[in-house]
């Protein structure tokens, strides 16, 4: 029988990763120097920040608490590991690592929404945002790509 609180961790989980998202790229915009970059970076801050406020709407709605930290980030991760590369890549201040580490992070985080979403207990109001989500993140996914491509 599926429980409430596994729906709540899957959210959770993809919270987690809007955090890794997030700490991610602010950390990116405080190391580098490249405009053009901290302007896609800062969108995609915002983006995950309404994302994770999405996620935690349907969070509360579902069982009233259990929202995972603001701070509260998926140590484990292959996500988690892509911003430790990209945080190393700006101090190098090398474009094309960081295109290569923030590619892979978004490859990431496309590949756990639809892992999420091909789960059974996920009701499909829930399903059909995270779908929306998922499609943004595809699009933030290629736009880095063609910039890595082109770096």
């Amino acid at each position: 029988m599926i429980t409430n609180k596994e729906i709540v961790d899957d959210l959770n989980d993809l919270v987690k990763i809007n955090n890794d998202r997030i700490h991610g790229y602010e950390d990116a915009i405080k190391d580098s120097e490249d405009t053009q970059l901290n302007e896609l970076f800062r969108h995609m801050v915002i983006q995950s920040e309404q994302f994770r406020s999405q996620l935690a709407d349907h969070i509360v709605r579902i069982d009233g608490t259990g929202v995972a930290d603001i701070d509260s980030t998926d140590l484990s991760s292959k996500l988690h590991r892509a911003w430790i590369d990209i945080k190393s890549a700006v101090t190098g201040k090398d474009r094309s690592a960081i295109l290569s580490s923030v590619e892979f992070g978004e490859n990431a985080a496309v590949e756990a929404y639809e892992d999420a979403i091909a789960k059974d207990h996920i009701p499909a109001y829930i399903k059909e945002d995270l779908q929306k989500q998922l499609s943004e993140l595809k699009g933030a996914y290629d736009k880095i790509k063609g910039l890595h491509q082109a770096a």
